[in-house]
């Protein structure tokens, strides 16, 4: 069976908002040879107007928020495509409580993709192209996935899948693509064993605390927490107000 060829290049525009260049210098490093992002079909362009999709680096600040705004508006209306690379971008990394910055890209725009890190590393964002490439494709044709138009019944997932798959959501925003899993992975074995106890809650806590004295890492222990935190929320969302399960796209 023979593969389709892509539709076309892959036109993308860079824009810093505030970064400390160190993602800037990241995503120049997968334009050189040594990794070479062009075998992808990935075109940097120097004005919006030709952009299929908008790179940004750094937080969302305020001196930045119209400018950031204008550009977007700037870009053809199709496919539009919005990556925020680094956790700045993601989130608002650690200046996401300052008054001069509003937080994370998504606060302004429609974000497609994340790719966190401080810096991420060029293999990550190789993997975000790399998944960018159908993306695009997508929008181009204007091809999005309904359950009424794939020719069969998508799956009910049950409460304890549909919670990983939101945790796995949230880190993405937090940490590397490669390091998600890991981390995801973890909290969930420490969920099965605070099971086995009466009080599940007090007993996830204290393991919790027990993993973190272990790694010895303020930033794990952080994702740790975090993922605690939104556990018992979705606990609460979908077993006792018994939401609709999550679609998956396929």
């Amino acid at each position: 069976m023979k593969k389709r060829p892509k539709l076309r290049s892959i036109w993308v525009f860079h824009l810093n908002t505030g970064a400390c260049n160190g993602c800037d210098i990241e995503i120049l490093d997968v334009l050189t040879p040594y990794y070479d992002v062009e075998r992808f079909g990935v075109k940097l362009v120097g004005t919006p107007r030709h952009a299929d999709v908008l790179l940004v680096t750094g937080p969302l600040t305020r001196q930045s928020y119209y400018a950031v705004k204008r550009t977007y508006e700037a870009m053809p209306l199709s496919p539009r495509i919005v990556v925020a690379i680094g956790t700045c971008a993601c989130s608002g990394g650690i200046f996401y409580d300052s008054y001069a910055v509003h937080g994370g890209i998504d606060k302004l725009l429609p974000v497609h993709m994340y790719i966190p890190g401080c810096p991420p590393r060029p293999e990550e964002i190789i993997y975000g192209v790399a998944q960018l490439v159908g993306l695009v494709e997508k929008h181009v044709r204007m091809e999005y996935a309904r359950e009424d138009s794939i020719g069969f019944v998508l799956p009910k997932y049950p409460v304890s899948e549909r919670i990983r798959l939101d945790l796995r959501d949230l880190l993405n925003k937090v940490v590397g693509y490669f390091d998600r899993d890991k981390i995801l992975e973890d909290f969930l074995k420490l969920v099965e064993e605070a099971k086995k106890a009466r009080d599940e809650r007090a007993r996830l806590r204290e393991l919790i605390e027990e993993y973190c004295k272990k790694a010895r890492d303020p930033r794990l222990c952080f994702c740790i927490n975090l993922l605690e935190k939104e556990y018992w929320r979705l606990r609460e969302l979908y077993e006792k107000k018994m939401v609709p399960p999550k679609i998956i796209p396929y």
